[in-house]
C-alpha cells in the first residue's frame, strides 16, 4: 500500500522508519494519508490523524492494516558444495558475516548466501532474528541459555549446536530490550 505522510520534521524520519518496515511504500500521492493533528487534511483521501500521545494506537492499527506479500515466502536460498538449497527461517539457527562472505548456519550445514548481514538484518528483523553484534545475526527462538558475562556481553548457547556465540557489549543493551530482560 502507498503512504504519504505529512509530520513535524522533528518525527518524520522515524515515523518514515515506522511505516517502511510494515511494508508500506512512502509516496507524495498514496492510498492512506497519514497526518500529524494540526495539519492541513487533503481532499477526497483517506486520512488516518493522530497526536504524538497517541502514537502507540496508530502502530497498532498499522500492524493490523500491513499484509505481507502472499508471495513471499518464509525461505532463504543457499548454497552448499556446487549445489543450492532452500532453506525455511524456521531451520535457521544464526547469520555469520566473514569478510564479505555471509553464511546461514542450520544444525547440520553451513550455506553460503549472497545477501549482506545488513540485508538480512531488515528483512529478518519483524520474523525474530536479532543482530547480537557486528558478525552476526541469530534466530531468537533457537537461543537455550544465555550467560551473562565479563564487561556486559552475553555468552548464548544455542539448539542443536555446541558453539557459544557472543553478544557484543555495542549489542547488548538493544537484545536484552528485544527480550525484555
Amino acid at each position: 500500500m502507498d503512504v504519504t505522510l505529512i509530520c513535524s520534521e522533528n518525527i518524520k524520519k522515524i515515523l518514515e522508519e515506522i511505516i517502511q518496515n510494515r511494508n508500506f511504500q512512502l509516496k507524495e500521492d498514496g492510498n492512506l494519508w497519514i497526518i500529524e493533528k494540526g495539519h492541513d487534511l487533503p481532499d477526497a483521501k483517506l486520512c488516518i490523524v493522530f497526536e504524538m500521545s497517541n502514537l502507540n494506537f496508530l502502530l497498532e492499527l498499522l500492524d493490523k492494516i500491513s499484509v505481507e506479500d502472499p508471495y513471499v515466502k518464509d525461505i532463504i536460498t543457499g548454497k552448499s558444495n556446487d549445489s543450492y538449497c532452500v532453506i525455511g527461517y524456521d531451520e535457521i539457527i544464526y547469520f555469520e558475516g566473514m569478510g564479505n562472505d555471509v553464511y546461514c548456519v542450520t544444525k547440520d550445514q553451513k550455506y553460503s548466501i549472497k545477501e549482506k548481514l545488513y540485508e538480512i538484518e531488515e528483512k529478518l528483523k519483524s520474523k525474530g532474528f536479532i543482530r547480537i553484534s557486528k558478525g552476526y545475526i541469530i534466530n531468537i527462538v533457537k537461543v537455550r541459555e544465555i550467560i551473562p558475562w565479563f564487561n556486559g556481553k552475553l555468552i548464548l548457547k544455542m539448539e542443536n549446536i555446541d558453539q557459544e556465540i557472543h553478544v557484543s557489549r555495542s549489542y547488548s543493551k538493544e537484545f536484552k530490550k528485544f527480550l525484555g530482560m
